[in-house]
C-alpha cells in the first residue's frame, strides 16, 4: 500500500509543477519525496513523507526510548499514551524523518541551498492528537483524501509519469463508478 499511496503523491506533486524524487536514500532510511519547482524568488522546496494506514492498530510515531522503560515492552505498542510520552515521540519521530543531520545532508546533496517545507501525507489515524502535534512543528498536515480529491479535479494538462495510470484510475472510478453498471 504505501507504494500505491506514495505514487498518488508523488502524481499530486507533478501536477502542481513540481520536480520529484522519490525514495532518496539517508543510510538505512530513505525520505519518500522530494519536490522542487519554480517560484518567482528561485526554486520552492518540500519534503513529503507518507504514511497511509487504512485501518491503524498502533501510533504514527514509536514511543520515544526514554520512556519505554516501565511503560511498553515495545515503541510500537498500542497502549494509551499520556499527552507528554506522546509529545516527546512526535519530537523524536519529527527529528529522525525531517530534521536529523541525515536528512539535511540528502537535501543539501540533492539541492544544495534551498529552504526546505515539510509536509506529511496520512490516511486513517488512530490518535488524532499526534496530527496537531505534528503540525506544531511546522509541517503541513495533509489528509490522503485531500490528495485524491485533489487529483481527481486536477488540469488533464498537467501530468508527471509516475502516477498518471493510477491516478486515471481514481478519475474514471469518481466518473463511473460508485453505482454505476
Amino acid at each position: 500500500m504505501a507504494f500505491l499511496a506514495e505514487t498518488l503523491v508523488d502524481e499530486w506533486l507533478n501536477r502542481q509543477g513540481y520536480f520529484t524524487v522519490r525514495g532518496l536514500k539517508d543510510g538505512v532510511s530513505e525520505i519518500d519525496l522530494l519536490g522542487v519547482r519554480p517560484c518567482p524568488d528561485g526554486l520552492e522546496a518540500c519534503h513529503v513523507e507518507v504514511q497511509a494506514s487504512f485501518r491503524p492498530v498502533g501510533y504514527i510515531t514509536p514511543i520515544a526510548k526514554e520512556h519505554l522503560a516501565g511503560f511498553a515492552k515495545s515503541g510500537t505498542s498500542a497502549k494509551a499514551r499520556p499527552e507528554a510520552i506522546l509529545q516527546r515521540s512526535v519530537a523524536a519521530w519529527v527529528e529522525k524523518k525531517f530534521t536529523s543531520r541525515g536528512k539535511v545532508a540528502a537535501r543539501e546533496r540533492a539541492w544544495p541551498g534551498l529552504s526546505w517545507q515539510y509536509v506529511f501525507v496520512h490516511a486513517v489515524v488512530r490518535e488524532p492528537l499526534e496530527l496537531s502535534l505534528i503540525a506544531n512543528h511546522n509541517i503541513k498536515v495533509v489528509p490522503f483524501h485531500a490528495v485524491l480529491h485533489q487529483l481527481k479535479h486536477a488540469s488533464a494538462s498537467q501530468r508527471g509519469g509516475a502516477g498518471t495510470d493510477i491516478s486515471e484510475i481514481v478519475e474514471y472510478f469518481s466518473q463511473h463508478g460508485a453505482g454505476a453498471t
